[in-house]
């Protein structure tokens, strides 16, 4: 079908969008980012290379794994050897921005991978429509689940980020397009990636065996036992030969992870929430406003695999299978709603642990859609339930927008080390120059790949604050978080505020603030000047392929705090004294911990932006009442 075509390049140009709007990354990608940079700068063979990499500096935690660093990577590679060989010139080489474009292109491969994994569920679904078998019109399932597709948050904006979830997630939805189609070796791909990646996916892979198996009586237990632990197996033996290989001892990642958040209980640090957060929070987030919560709920009345012959049995009770792919939807979606459960035992919880139902809900959702609108009815009341689910899906596609767009605003780190990448490029050193990069920064969008190569410039990312004082004054401009402006909070590092010339501050998200763009909205409606002057400012910028004017209206909505500071010296600061006595002593000296006011970005909640858009539409609605009493009655003013 054309229009699934044009779905489908809607959903890559969506993805891209995102990724183009938001081209840094975060703390929690950083692992798989800085190996994917290191695989290709320094490669991965002889062993001494490994010395280079940057988790023998920051190994972090727990290990992880580098297999889907290595698959991104070695397609990168591929992309490179292309385009030298039709460019004359590598994409490895430094531009203005040092390798960003690099960056950008490892994360758009992870991107096309979670879009592959999603259209071939499409793709699975459609073949299994018993209906459509000799039907003219064929994928509606398809059709509709690639279109709920197009206005969720989560899925398009994350696709292309290197969180371990979202490296899994491909393998995920390849494995789930299978047991769509009632291939129970989609297990053993689940299995695989469950060992290697992320645990929690094995949890997902026996709950679909079990509901397979005793919920509907679609497979042999036996029979999914034994695709379980075949995949756990060679999940094991990859895992082990490889990861062992990088990280320079015997080690299986995912289960160092297992046994330091799990067993030891080591994931309480990050924090607690109760059993039932997953189903009332976070299930809730992924689908606003939920009208894929309603729609799933429809789709299961309905088996698209059915294919009107009854249930029939054996003489001992069991089930006869009369075709492999019947009850599929229902199995992934009560398998989903075990494995939420058993999910919620862990008291840490964050979304991405449970991302792998989305695409699952999402699924049941289109079967309940198309069920819908091919129930055509005169019925008033159906037809208004299309159009409240048309306008709902109008509003998640704004929200989820609107979320991408405040979101780009939470990587300072990223805007601030591009700042002076560009500041260098302008004014490229003579001499050896040292750039230290404080933890915020690292955490916020500072990666090896917005590193500029140059051998007379040096990126330190010291922490500790003993070896921060030592190394203090070898540098030569500071990316921070601190407003040096300001005294010291620290008895390590003593710095003169005269001796640091300040580049630039860069602005992060803070909040929202719909009361100035509403009214700036309501004064550009009602002012037929105004709005003839924005309507074609608007058309200039189309006709130039650009969107500032409505950028502009945009941002009024975004409030932004003061957050990273760039810095230059222009003189040598004092050493500490407690850091020369220790030098005469070998005193020893506790631990500095940094005490900041300012509180740290962390992930965008949609329930917090809901509240403050309630407490300030309140407000606005006070605004407009005075407004139109006043115009209703001058009289009372005087």
């Amino acid at each position: 079908m054309r229009a699934v075509l044009v779905l489908d390049l809607s959903l890559i140009a969506i993805v891209g969008f995102y990724l183009l709007l938001a081209p840094y990354t975060k703390v929690e990608e950083s692992f798989n980012m800085q190996a994917i940079h290191d695989m290709l700068n320094y490669g991965v063979f002889p062993s001494s290379v490994l010395q280079n990499y940057d988790h023998i500096s920051f190994p972090g935690v727990v290990p992880r794994s580098f297999i889907g660093s290595a698959a991104i990577a070695s397609i990168v590679k591929a992309i490179d050897f292309i385009y030298t060989k039709v460019a004359g010139s590598s994409l490895l080489e430094d531009t203005e921005l040092g390798q960003l474009n690099v960056q950008i292109i490892a994360r758009a491969v992870l991107g096309a991978a979670n879009i592959f994994g999603l259209v071939a569920m499409r793709r699975s679904v459609d073949k299994i429509v018993f209906a459509e078998r000799k039907s003219k019109v064929k994928g509606a399932i398809g059709f509709a689940f690639t279109l709920l597709l197009l206005s969720q948050f989560h899925l398009n904006f994350y696709s292309t980020r290197t969180l371990p979830n979202f490296v899994a997630l491909p393998l995920v939805t390849y494995g789930l397009s299978k047991i769509i189609r009632g291939d129970m070796s989609g297990l053993t791909w689940l299995a695989f990636t469950g060992t290697v990646f992320r645990l929690e996916i094995g949890v997902f892979a026996a709950s679909i065996a079990v509901v397979s198996s005793f919920g509907f009586g679609q497979s042999n237990i036996v029979a999914n036992l034994f695709l379980l632990v075949a995949g756990s197996l060679v999940g094991l033996v990859v895992t082990t030969s490889i990861d062992s290989y990088f990280w320079g001892h015997l080690v299986v990642p995912e289960f160092e992870s297992f046994r330091f958040n799990i067993v030891h209980g080591q994931s309480v640090h990050w924090g607690v929430e109760p059993y039932s957060a997953y189903f009332s929070k976070y299930i809730v987030n992924f689908f606003r406003p939920p009208h894929v919560l309603v729609l799933a709920a429809v789709g299961l009345l309905n088996d698209p695999a059915h294919d009107g012959t009854p249930m029939t049995f054996t003489k001992d009770n069991k089930i006869v299978i009369s075709h492999p792919a019947r009850h599929s939807l229902r199995i992934l979606f009560f398998a989903s709603i075990i494995f939420v459960a058993i999910m919620s035992f862990q008291p840490h919880k964050e979304w991405r642990f449970i991302v792998y139902i989305i695409p699952v809900f999402t699924l049941v959702a289109a079967n309940g859609l198309t069920n819908l609108f091919w129930r055509r009815s005169r019925l008033i009341g159906h037809k208004f339930l299309l159009l409240l689910f048309f306008g709902s899906f109008v509003l998640s596609f704004v929200f989820s927008a609107f979320m991408s767009y405040i979101s780009s605003f939470n990587y300072p780190g990223g805007d601030a080390i591009g700042f002076l990448n560009t500041y260098l490029d302008e004014n490229p050193p003579k001499h050896h120059v040292v750039v230290h990069m404080d933890v915020p920064s690292c955490m916020t969008g500072v990666t090896k790949f917005t590193e500029l190569h140059n051998p007379l410039i040096e990126f330190d990312k010291t922490e500790n604050e003993e070896d921060l004082s030592r190394k203090w004054n070898n540098f030569t401009y500071l990316i921070t978080l601190v407003d040096m402006s300001k005294p010291q909070a620290s008895d390590y590092v003593v710095y003169d505020p005269n001796h640091w010339e300040h580049l630039a501050l860069v602005p992060a998200y803070g909040g929202v603030n719909a009361v100035t763009f509403l009214l700036t909205a309501y004064n550009i409606y009602n002012d037929p000047n105004l709005r003839y002057n924005f309507i074609l400012a608007v058309w200039n910028d189309l006709k130039q392929g650009q969107f500032n004017t409505l950028e502009s209206l945009l941002r009024r909505a975004i409030v932004l705090r003061d957050f990273m500071f760039v810095y230059k010296r222009t003189a040598q600061d004092s050493m500490p004294a407690i850091i020369l006595l220790k030098d005469e002593t070998n005193i020893e000296v506790e631990e500095f911990v940094a005490d900041t006011e300012e509180p740290f970005l962390g992930s965008i909640e949609p329930d917090t932006i809901k509240e403050e858009l309630n407490d300030q539409i309140d407000d606005l609605e006070v605004i407009v009442e005075q407004e139109i009493v006043e115009k209703s009655f001058p009289t009372l003013e005087q």
